[in-house]
């Protein structure tokens, strides 16, 4: 038997604990991954304060992880060879058969039958049991903590980015500056988008502005939608990145869009939004939410890495017992990247 050790949520709004417990039998077509790394971002400090999502506890979180088969129950050849190797794991439990399932759009699933550290215990921990079908392969020389970034960080924004539209000279407003943020900048700037980034903070501004940003605004105390239309000659911009989830920012980030724009929301909290049905309706906005990433973006995501087209941002590496610290510090969104556990 395989003992894993892992840190669950026991209590809803108090720290993790540190817990150990013996492994089932690994199923059918599943493997048994030995977790190297896996990313901290908003959606884990939600889960623990008790925002929103609340599985049964004890829970283990943790849905950005990548890491190297140690066992495989398949009679499939091609899965026997996963043993040693290494890859990054696609979280959602899919059906493989609805309609989303069917058109590529997995993601959003209609009989989801859970999500890694969402709703079913995930990578907080030494081990996790997924079907062979979730792991995607990475290269020998990727460094597992980038690896685990793939799709946490660079799949989720491209996901939404592939749903726009045309990108070549398009102005993009992207709200936000952290880890989401700074991918979304360098994909967009490798379509050929005008990147502009509204945020709070100056260091990640001028962060974004490094990675490729054409035009960054703090909007502290600046009129940003004054300046957006100033910088798109009165017109507004084509498309916005909302990767911030604050419901006060959208009912004003939406009039930063021209006539016929989309505003696309990814970042997300539980709040109800207030919004304009004149500026939607007279101005024929397009408002479309995305939702996490497909197998094909986390595909997509791992070449941008290889590629180095994209570079996921990691302010901090921290082992899987300082995990409470992983939390606070994304909770304060002090930090200028990724909070990385290694484990």
């Amino acid at each position: 038997m395989t003992t894993n050790h892992y840190m669950a949520i026991v209590e809803y709004g108090k720290k993790l604990v540190e817990m150990t417990s013996e492994m089932k039998p690994l199923a059918r077509d599943y493997a048994r991954v030995r977790i190297r790394a896996n990313g901290v971002c908003g959606t884990d400090v939600k889960l623990v304060d008790g925002v929103g999502f609340r599985p049964q506890l004890p829970f283990v979180p943790g849905h950005e992880p990548a890491g190297e088969v140690v066992e495989v129950n398949s009679e499939t050849p091609k899965y026997r060879d996963y043993i040693g190797k290494r890859f990054v794991i696609y979280p959602h439990i899919t059906c493989g058969e609805c309609e989303n399932c069917l058109s590529g759009r997995e993601n959003i699933c209609l009989a989801v039958k859970g999500s890694l550290g969402i709703s079913i215990n995930g990578a907080f921990a030494e081990y996790v049991d997924v079907p062979l079908r979730n792991l995607i392969p990475i290269p020998d020389d990727m460094d597992f903590s980038v690896a685990a970034l793939a799709g946490g960080v660079v799949a989720v924004p491209l996901l939404a980015i592939r749903s726009l539209g045309d990108l070549i000279n398009k102005n993009v407003v992207v709200i936000g500056t952290g880890g989401l943020a700074m991918a979304a900048i360098q994909i967009l700037k490798n379509a050929g988008s005008n990147v502009i980034v509204v945020g709070r903070k100056d260091k990640k501004l001028e962060l974004a502005k490094e990675l490729g940003a054409k035009f960054v605004i703090n909007s502290t105390n600046t009129d940003y939608v004054k300046e957006i239309r100033d910088f798109t000659n009165g017109l507004g911009a084509d498309y916005v990145l909302d990767l911030a989830g604050d419901p006060k920012e959208v009912p004003v980030a939406i009039n930063t869009l021209k006539r016929g724009g989309t505003y696309s929301v990814v970042g997300y909290s539980f709040s109800t939004i207030n919004l304009s049905y004149s500026k939607i309706a007279l101005d024929a906005i397009k408002i479309q939410g995305s939702r996490s990433y497909t197998r094909n973006d986390l595909r997509i995501a791992v070449d941008l890495i290889k590629n180095k087209l994209v570079k996921p941002i990691i302010s901090h590496k921290l082992p899987l017992t300082s995990a409470n610290e992983a939390i606070s510090i994304v909770r304060s969104g002090a930090s200028l990247g990724r909070v990385v556990l290694e484990i």
